[in-house]
């Protein structure tokens, strides 16, 4: 199974869920352009939220919760925050000191109400006033149900080895996503505003389905062409383009263990497998023992690896090459708004991996075990 990086899942799943998906980072966003009047009003009553208790409006920006507006709830939990947006966008509502928030979708002229936990708001928050925020509230509590779920999957198969119940925990696993892939197609199916942010937070990674991706894309292009969303989604259109079965190899130039630049390009003539991967990613290391082995085997006859780890930390990389003895070429993508794995090649899941013919083009993707040995005795016999 591969390890799934969710894109935002992006502005909800790293933002708000304390679950064990590891999200990567939209890019910046330029800051919202605000009136000096109020156009919008939140109101809310909170549970677990006694007098003072700070309530937030925020943007999701580069990994962080930016406080636009705020107000303090009374001895009730009840508030009210008001302030100003310029056009349609998303924001979240966030209960100070708690990581969790319910999604918002604003308009100038939105009065909308807020009734939940404050210590759950993603799992319990029920935002009404529009339909467009109805539908995103809705898809957020089916999403952290099914999330709920998730972690409870994750739990039960670190705890055993029995293969029949680990099949069994991968298949609900996978029903599972993709009963959250199914909830966000509802939205991203609509003629709302909210769709092309749905899309781009929950449908265009790797367990979203890029088909739809790429037609509701062309839609929001015409209807929402100056949403940021849309004008996201439009960039990884362009990046699994330029990674498609055929294309050049986009350039990748990033440093060794030494800190010494090493180029994708350098291997030209040879037959290499670009392999993006991690210490942390358990598949990655299971597949590095039949690797090794076929590396061995097909090196001599014109074959190499282009080792691209993921980590966050060097000496959780480095150790891991020592341990699996890796003796191919390896350099490191930190994770970050520029890293290639994100802006160049569209990655959200690991291992993954792309073969290069001699010229540097792409003949296969995700390549495993038999299967590239199979295509490596095709190409080298």
């Amino acid at each position: 199974m591969k390890i799934v990086v969710l894109r935002t899942w992006i502005a909800l799943l790293a933002a708000t869920a304390s679950l064990p998906v590891t999200a990567q980072q939209v890019p910046r966003r330029k800051a919202v352009v605000r009136s000096t009047k109020p156009n919008y009003e939140v109101r809310g009553q909170l549970t677990n939220a006694p007098a003072g208790t700070r309530v937030y409006i925020t943007d999701f920006v580069a990994g962080k919760h930016v406080p636009l507006d705020s107000a303090l709830t009374d001895a009730d939990g009840r508030f009210r925050v008001r302030g100003a947006v310029a056009g349609p966008v998303l924001r979240n509502l966030r209960v100070h000191g708690r990581e969790q928030a319910a999604g918002l979708a604003l308009t100038p002229g939105s009065h909308l109400q807020v009734r939940g936990d404050a210590t759950q708001l993603w799992r319990t928050g029920e935002v009404t006033g529009s339909k467009e925020v109805v539908a995103l509230s809705a898809m957020n509590r089916e999403h952290a149900r099914i999330l709920k779920r998730v972690d409870e999957l994750a739990q039960q198969r670190q705890a055993t080895t029995d293969t029949v119940a680990l099949r069994k925990i991968e298949q609900e696993w996978s029903a599972s996503f993709a009963a959250m892939t199914a909830a966000s197609k509802r939205v991203a199916s609509t003629s709302s505003y909210v769709a092309p942010f749905v899309a781009a937070s929950f449908l265009s990674g790797g367990n979203g389905d890029i088909a739809f991706v790429d037609s509701a894309t062309t839609r929001y292009a015409r209807q929402w062409p100056t949403s940021p969303y849309t004008k996201q989604l439009l960039r990884y259109q362009v990046m699994r383009r330029a990674t498609v079965v055929g294309q050049v190899a986009p350039a990748i130039q990033l440093p060794t263990p030494e800190s010494q630049l090493l180029a994708l390009s350098s291997l030209r003539g040879k037959y290499v497998l670009v392999d993006f991967w991690a210490s942390w990613c358990k598949p990655c290391r299971e597949e590095n023992a039949s690797l090794v082995r076929l590396y061995r085997q097909y090196q001599p006859k014109g074959f190499e690896v282009y080792g691209v780890s993921v980590d966050s930390k060097k000496d959780a990389w480095t150790t891991a090459i020592q341990q699996d003895k890796l003796p191919w070429s390896q350099v490191w993508d930190v994770p970050s708004e520029t890293s290639v794995a994100s802006t160049v090649y569209d990655i959200y899941q690991y291992p993954t991996s792309f073969l290069l013919d001699p010229q540097g083009r792409i003949i296969a993707k995700d390549l495993r075990g038999a299967a590239l040995a199979q295509k490596l005795a095709e190409l080298l016999p």
